[in-house]
């Protein structure tokens, strides 16, 4: 059975709130606190008892494992060994001392984390990680800060406070991180609490801060939102102009930077490869570009392809696109690439067709493909299968 989240993943955070309200006059713009009550809405995705059973069963490094504590501060070296490696039992030790423990990009570890990870990265766009964050009772793994990227936070158990402060950076960098020193928390600020099953939005550069509210440890999921800003797609763009044409190559004046060399000449040919570029510039291309590079470097989800490729395949049998595939069907001289996460598929010219039945979100089977023979069409259902592209139905 599907989870319920997997009809529309954004929804599912935000409710009551609608996704085009969402779009329209919150995201980037100002948190969002979703507060209802229902404990059990995000318990499919995490509990402390999986995170018991991950941190026994897998090997972290501490790029995967970490701990935080406001006060007083913890270092790695508090729950490493001397070779670098992970010290479990005192990790246990500090979180009972009041430190946070942190799973960075839990999503590829845990598979129904991924899926949603996956589900939500259909509906942005742009690429989504999963960081979890297990406080003890009365106790704080950060102070004030921001970050560079967008966040939901799901509160899986226990209760949280959440401060919000000023936007002291709009949409700052990547990379532009929050210097204690130079960006100080506003006298005014706003507060939630969240409990089970609530979750607010943050968008980058707005100052916060949490603490554990109540008896009970705190679990929350932190999705993150990494994404490409207009910048970015400009950046490719002068990169495409400046291969086609050579005066973007030249070297600046020599001894542009004496402190008495004349600039006039040099801003005119700043300006005048300003309007080249502005001439030259090829949006579809480089939008194609991005659009094609996200969907490849997207997750491949084989999930049940083992068992779907074991068994006997009938003309009959039914088959979908899975939920939230990114796949763009494109001609490349005698071939028909399909444009998908993990890469390209590549069939022969004589499939077009059949490829866009398969691919068009209604379910199939292969005698609805159109092939001349059976077994062709079963093949081309079992490569699709094989690169995590479709599903049984009942599956």
């Amino acid at each position: 059975m599907e989870p319920e989240w997997l009809k529309d993943p954004l929804e599912h955070l935000i409710a009551p709130t609608t996704s085009e309200e969402f779009f329209a006059s919150v995201y980037e713009r100002r948190d969002l606190a979703c507060l209802r009550e229902a404990p059990e809405r995000f318990s499919d995705l995490l509990s402390i008892r999986k995170l018991d059973s991950l941190l026994s069963s897998k090997e972290f490094s501490t790029l995967s494992l970490g701990m935080a504590r406001s006060e007083p501060p913890i270092s790695k070296s508090f729950y490493t060994f001397k070779n670098g490696s992970i010290d479990k039992g005192a990790v246990l030790n500090h979180y009972q001392s009041g430190a946070t423990l942190i799973f960075n990009q839990l999503h590829r570890n845990d598979a129904e984390l991924a899926r949603f990870c996956r589900a939500l990265e259909s509906t942005f766009s742009l690429r989504i990680q999963a960081n979890v964050y297990l406080t003890p009772p009365e106790s704080q793994g950060f102070g004030t800060h921001y970050d560079d990227h967008d966040v939901f936070i799901l509160q899986i158990s226990g209760s949280k406070r959440w401060r919000f402060f000023q936007k002291p950076i709009e949409n700052p960098y990547k990379g532009e991180k929050f210097q204690h020193g130079l960006h100080k928390p506003s006298n005014e600020s706003r507060e939630c609490i969240l409990n089970a099953g609530d979750s607010v939005y943050i968008p980058r550069g707005l100052m916060h801060e949490a603490e554990n509210y109540g008896d009970h440890p705190s679990l929350h999921v932190t999705v993150g939102l990494l994404s490409k800003t207009w910048a970015d797609l400009m950046l490719e763009a002068m990169s495409e102009v400046a291969l086609r044409n050579s005066e973007f190559r030249k070297s600046l004046p020599p001894g542009f930077t004496k402190g008495n060399f004349q600039k006039d000449d040099a801003e005119q040919i700043f300006r005048e490869l300003v309007a080249k570029f502005k001439d030259e510039a090829d949006f579809e291309k480089v939008f194609d570009l991005f659009r094609d590079s996200f969907t490849r470097s997207t997750g491949i989800d084989i999930s049940d392809g083992l068992a779907l490729a074991s068994a006997s395949m009938k003309n009959t049998d039914k088959f979908i696109l899975k939920s939230g595939t990114p796949a763009r069907i494109k001609t490349d001289e005698d071939k028909v690439v399909i444009i998908c996460p993990g890469g390209d598929v590549h069939f022969d010219l004589a499939f077009h067709d059949c490829l866009k039945i398969a691919l068009s979100g209604d379910s199939f089977s292969a005698s609805d493909l159109g092939t001349e023979h059976t077994a062709e069409a079963i093949k081309v259902i079992r490569k699709l299968v094989s690169f995590g592209l479709i599903r049984g139905v009942n599956q």
